[in-house]
């Protein structure tokens, strides 16, 4: 069988049109893991392994739902909470953060849920930052409806709009874009990778170039937040 896993390599941007303008963008790289294949992907190289330090880790804990119950099974009672069809979903493919050198930080992890080849859902999974909450959201990506914003992320943003999502799945490339309105656009932000393949080379050369992904992401969010303080962006406090 082929194996689904990858890595993806690109850059985010994030957008703010008000009420002061604000946009940045930086690269990074996510690791797009079938969850199938977690334990076999640890015979790639030494530089990633599951349940053990490596420079780069998958730990169960450090995402949604009962640690005791494998990922791929909490995703898709996640999916059916939220009121999706999981009866003909057969594999998850989760894009996001791992532990890196024994550090994880991730803003968002989409899990894509397919039925064969398809892509019928995207799980979207939040954390916010310094809170340390999750909540998610799912997508249906046939129909994309807009969601209510239901969830404390940025404490420049408040909570009176919606989300309106374009999401391709992970193939040659991969596309995450999330407006929000209220109902004009104030904030975008993007995510835009390539794809290459789950081997030594490819996470040898995402390493090299970032060699703390995670902390990268946290200092690039402080970062930000002190440059929107001296704009004097509101405040919205955490309820």
């Amino acid at each position: 069988m082929n194996q689904q896993s990858a890595i993806y390599r690109g850059q985010v941007r994030h957008r703010r049109y008000a009420p002061q303008r604000h946009h940045f963008s930086y690269g990074l790289y996510m690791l797009a893991l079938d969850l199938d294949e977690l334990e076999q992907l640890s015979a790639h190289s030494r530089l990633f392994s599951c349940e053990r330090f490596a420079p780069l880790s998958f730990c169960r804990r450090d995402y949604l739902g009962d640690p005791t119950q494998p990922l791929k099974s909490a995703v898709l009672q996640e999916v059916t909470r939220l009121g999706g069809v999981v009866e003909p979903l057969n594999r998850v493919v989760m894009l996001g953060q791992v532990r890196c050198f024994g550090v994880y930080f991730s803003p968002i992890n989409v899990f894509f849920c397919y039925q064969g080849d398809l892509a019928r859902y995207a799980l979207l999974e939040v954390h916010n930052t310094p809170w340390n909450e999750r909540h998610c959201y799912l997508v249906d990506l046939e129909h994309g409806h807009p969601a209510d914003k239901a969830f404390h992320v940025s404490p420049f943003m408040g909570m009176g709009m919606q989300y309106h999502w374009r999401i391709q799945p992970p193939r040659e490339r991969v596309l995450v874009h999330i407006e929000n309105r209220d109902p004009d656009l104030l904030f975008d932000a993007t995510l835009s990778m390539r794809r290459y393949d789950f081997n030594r080379s490819a996470l040898k050369a995402a390493l090299l170039q970032w060699p703390m992904m995670t902390l990268t992401i946290v200092r690039g969010i402080y970062w930000q937040a002190v440059r929107l303080f001296l704009k004097r962006v509101p405040y919205h406090p955490h309820s």
